[in-house]
């Protein structure tokens, strides 16, 4: 038998606290989304603008990934001075799916974690993508959010397809081809490379996940 986690002893998740992080996630994903476009826009024009990225390049993705991260963090201390219920983390551990043990959990590249309760975040995953038509490495990342490794807790996620070439609509339409589901403009990103889809899954609330193309 497994022991639990000093997170588990602390906020412990019985049907009420399950409902209050899905309404929680549900209520705050504008405001991270919103937050994490800006964050971008200003990488692309401080960072990416300047460099050529065409060039082969080590660690690209875990480069771009901690400086999209660092951009995020200084839009959020300028929007909310530090007063929020969302605290932004880099890789943030997500427990419920650990292994076991002393076994490693999985991280989500970029997450907002709920102060109130900290067992409970919004999670993002991103990848680097040298075309849009090689979707493999995004694709492990979509299976993680459908098997509820990903987002346990809450029904809301997004994807980060960093994009080095080609376009954000052959992503998207490649996207929907493999995944077999319809991908729908976001009402609030309707001018963003920002789409959603929705998945029904088995142990975890029913999945929003949003799909963000970066052209880098």
């Amino acid at each position: 038998m497994s022991r639990p986690t000093a997170s588990e002893l602390r906020w412990p998740m019985d049907d009420e606290s399950r409902q209050q992080a899905t309404e929680w996630a549900a209520s705050v994903s504008n405001q991270v989304l919103s937050w994490t476009w800006q964050a971008f826009d200003v990488l692309h024009a401080n960072v990416l603008s300047c460099i050529d990225l065409s060039q082969p390049l080590d660690q690209l993705e875990r480069d771009l990934t901690s400086k999209h991260f660092v951009e995020l963090q200084r839009v959020f201390a300028d929007e909310t001075e530090g007063l929020s219920s969302i605290v932004p983390h880099h890789e943030f551990p997500e427990n419920e799916s650990a292994p076991g043990g002393s076994g490693r959990p999985p991280a989500s590249d970029i997450s907002f974690v709920w102060y109130e309760n900290q067992r409970v975040s919004w999670p993002i995953e991103a990848k680097v993508l040298k075309s849009p038509s090689i979707l493999a490495p995004y694709l492990g990342d979509t299976m993680k959010f459908k098997n509820g490794t990903a987002a346990p807790f809450v029904g809301e996620g997004a994807q980060i397809a960093y994009i080095l070439e080609g376009t954000e609509a052959d992503l998207f339409s490649n996207l929907q081809a493999k995944l077999s589901v319809s991908l729908h403009i976001a009402p609030e990103f309707a001018t963003r490379a920002h789409r959603v889809c929705l998945f029904t899954r088995d142990s975890a609330p029913e999945l929003r996940l949003h799909h963000l193309a970066m052209c880098c």
